[in-house]
């Protein structure tokens, strides 16, 4: 069923802008949803229009050889040509996607070759353009100087010191916010949403980021090896959502996405296809939500979240 539902979504049917003549923007049924399974055809069991914000990191291209599935990177991209389909035909109208996503490094496999260095954020843009989104920022998610020191770029300049050899240590990641397509103002989302208390509790307050530069210090887990900070996902879904709406991140991974949403109000739906990140999540929500709330999450391709350590 799946595979039947993937194969009639066409590529490039989303590439002209919405004209929608709703007057008010219809609450999503989605609840609470944890999937396991390949994003690409789990995503594609969704309704279309149910989702409020997309954010995601998705998996570098050969980052380690243990946290890959593309033998080529033309493959990687078709992949992520296809989840940003889905994501277009998922999103509400005039909704946001924001990807987290950086160059990835090759490194070189001997002496007498080189590494080489992907510019991953600008084919990504380039396939939101194609299917269906307009572009809204460039955010750069800057981590402390020492962060980028793991990559083992500007260490041969830092020894010899020779020029052409300077390579700039990466502390930095893009965090690319592209909204869908619409002949709609922006305005028009928050005039028309379906709850207006929900609008009105969800204003930011002072204190928030003005400029484009996001200075957050990276997280590390023993479970996952990239995983993003809380600051940098609670920054998203509040600046991107209302309390009430639904986030999808089709790349779960350890479950960021999902546990700042339930924390800010929001609904969370996530995917993720490696089952021991699936057992982390589960363990992890338990832990933070009430207990009615953990006995409703739909849990599909895994076993449902145990409530009996949850709050009361």
């Amino acid at each position: 069923v799946m595979v039947q539902k993937l194969a009639e979504y066409q590529p490039g049917e989303a590439k002209k802008a919405t004209k929608s003549k709703k007057s008010v923007i219809v609450r999503s049924e989605l609840r609470n949803t944890l999937i396991q399974g390949d994003a690409e055809l789990a995503l594609a069991e969704l309704p279309a229009e149910s989702v409020d914000l997309v954010f995601t990191s998705p998996p570098y291209f050969n980052a380690r050889p243990d946290y890959t599935e593309y033998a080529a990177y033309e493959e990687y991209l078709g992949k992520m040509r296809r989840i940003i389909q889905q994501g277009h035909r998922l999103l509400a109208e005039g909704r946001f996607f924001v990807m987290n996503v950086s160059p990835v490094l090759i490194r070189r496999t001997d002496r007498n070759s080189a590494s080489r260095r992907i510019a991953v954020p600008f084919d990504l843009h380039r396939l939101f353009i194609e299917e269906g989104f307009d572009f809204i920022d460039d955010i750069i998610w800057e981590k402390p100087s020492g962060a980028g020191w793991a990559t083992g770029r500007g260490r041969r300049f830092a020894a010899d010191r020779n020029p052409l050899q300077y390579k700039a240590v990466p502390v930095t990641e893009y965090v690319l916010v592209y909204r869908k397509r619409t002949d709609k103002l922006i305005d028009w989302n928050i005039r028309n949403h379906h709850d207006q208390e929900a609008v009105q509790r969800s204003k930011v307050a002072d204190g928030y980021e003005q400029t484009n530069i996001w200075r957050i210090s990276p997280s590390y887990s023993k479970f996952h090896p990239a995983i993003f900070p809380t600051e940098l996902a609670e920054r998203v879904i509040r600046y991107y959502s209302f309390e009430g709406d639904v986030v999808l991140d089709p790349f779960g991974g350890s479950g960021t996405t999902g546990k700042v949403a339930y924390g800010l109000k929001r609904k969370f739906v996530m995917t993720e296809l490696d089952p021991d990140y699936v057992d982390l999540m589960r363990r992890d929500l338990s832990k933070i939500m009430l207990e009615k709330d953990a006995a409703e999450v739909l849990c599909i391709g895994c076993n449902p979240i145990d409530p009996s350590g949850s709050l009361l």
